[in-house]
């Protein structure tokens, strides 16, 4: 059982520990300065007042003398003195060779110059300054050690927290192997299936192109429509063979058809009143009702809030075991008529716009000011059309329909029987 995101917090501590070594550098660097400037000062005053005597007439035995014994000092890189016409008198320092910051004064006697003295001080390198602070520095990073064992000590979830994560994503991962084991079971007739599933994509939109050509359902402008799609800015589709992507397909119309039915048992719509146009397939899929039925608009708009979470879990657990999977998004559409598309047609258009996991509508003012009390929405950014200029983005739900959804996903998940409409009445009121 290990703390959240140990490695985050590892890098934070060694940025820290560079940061806070980093500072000691500079703080000791800063003071060896002053001191530096302080020590130079006060060497070259006294070796003035001590040599003045010997520098007229110069005493160069004298001098050096008194050089060498300045010179000891271990700061002291050289030491140079000169008569008034800067010739050298004196030299003096274990470490000639070395760069440092030099300090000069003039030697005046009466107001008249005399000489001058030169003293270099040694300036340490930074290798210096941390062999110098090596104490500090071990200081340092003992106590970061420390910071990142009383963390992993710290954070670490309990056993109980630990189990029930684990018992939760078990039971998640059960359910899903149960759908996936039912697709399984359904593809050993894989030749029939596919020839059915295809006589079936052909055949489904034929009753919609009737009831579009002769109006015998509903009428056109009463149309609503939902098109969820599938997010691949990777295009995975085009590399995954259709042994890899058909399964997943199937396992998402189940999991469509299960929301479907939930979503219209709660809000009391004959589930064949949502029509399915096409099957899941690379390009999603789309779903078309009438406006006219009461809580049309609220279920459809649920079956995509539903199935959003279903795919987000989908994902999430196909991507840990490796497997092929994408992230969808979603939108709701009547006709534009400033386009001249149709519902099924605007919301396709509208989810082309969209990203990862997000949602959008494009409705009129009647059906906005009908559902704005459920949903959070937001103009969307950038518009490119009048359809986008009119859309909106869904950025959350109000507790009721978000506990809604989160309900029905769940008992999508566990296998459960849909609850009575009203058993949930005091959930969500549609």
């Amino acid at each position: 059982m290990n703390a959240p995101r140990q490695g985050l917090f590892a890098s934070l501590l060694i940025v820290s520990f560079a940061l806070h070594t980093f500072l000691l550098v500079i703080a000791t660097t800063h003071q060896l300065n002053e001191n530096r400037a302080s020590q130079g000062q006060l060497m070259t005053s006294q070796l003035v007042a001590d040599s003045l005597t010997e520098l007229e007439p110069a005493n160069t035995v004298s001098l050096a003398l008194l050089a060498n014994r300045y010179a000891t000092h271990p700061s002291v890189a050289s030491i140079r003195i000169l008569n008034a016409n800067q010739q050298l008198l004196a030299t003096g320092g274990m470490a000639k060779t070395r760069s440092g910051e030099v300090f000069v004064r003039d030697a005046l006697q009466n107001e008249k110059k005399v000489g001058s003295i030169e003293i270099t001080l040694i300036q340490p390198s930074i290798g210096e300054i941390l062999r110098n602070q090596w104490l500090a520095i071990f200081a340092s990073l003992f106590i970061h050690g420390l910071i990142w064992l009383a963390y992993r000590a710290v954070a670490r979830p309990t056993r109980s927290e630990y189990l029930a994560r684990i018992n939760q994503e078990n039971h998640l991962k059960h359910e899903i192997q149960r759908l996936t084991q039912t697709l399984a079971l359904e593809k050993q007739n894989s030749v029939t299936l596919i020839a059915q599933a295809q006589q079936q994509a052909k055949a489904a939109p034929k009753p919609l192109t009737n009831q579009h050509s002769n109006n015998t359902a509903f009428a056109e402008d009463s149309i609503l429509a939902l098109s969820i799609q599938f997010d691949d800015h990777k295009q995975l589709l085009n590399s995954v063979n259709q042994s890899v992507s058909m399964p997943y397909f199937k396992l998402c119309q189940l999991f469509l058809d299960k929301s479907i039915a939930l979503c219209s048992q709660h809000y009391q719509i004959d589930a064949a009143q949502i029509q399915l146009l096409e099957p899941f397939n690379a390009e999603g899929v789309s779903l078309s009702t009438s406006a006219e039925q009461p809580h049309a608009l609220e279920c459809l708009m649920m079956v995509g809030a539903v199935f959003q979470l279903l795919a987000d879990v989908l994902y999430k657990r196909y991507r840990e075991d490796k497997r092929f999977a994408l992230q969808t998004r979603a939108a709701v559409a009547n006709r534009v008529d400033a386009m001249q598309l149709d519902a099924v047609e605007a919301a396709k258009r509208l989810a082309q716009h969209l990203e990862a996991k997000q949602a959008a509508l494009h409705l009129n003012h009647a059906q906005l000011k009908h559902i704005q009390d459920c949903y959070e929405l937001v103009a969307m950014p950038n518009p490119s059309n009048i359809m986008t200029r009119q859309a909106f983005m869904i950025n959350g739900m109000n507790e009721q329909c978000a506990t809604l959804a989160q309900n029905l996903r769940t008992e999508i998940l566990m296998g459960k029987k849909a609850k009575t409409i009203e058993e949930s009445a005091d959930i969500s009121t549609p």
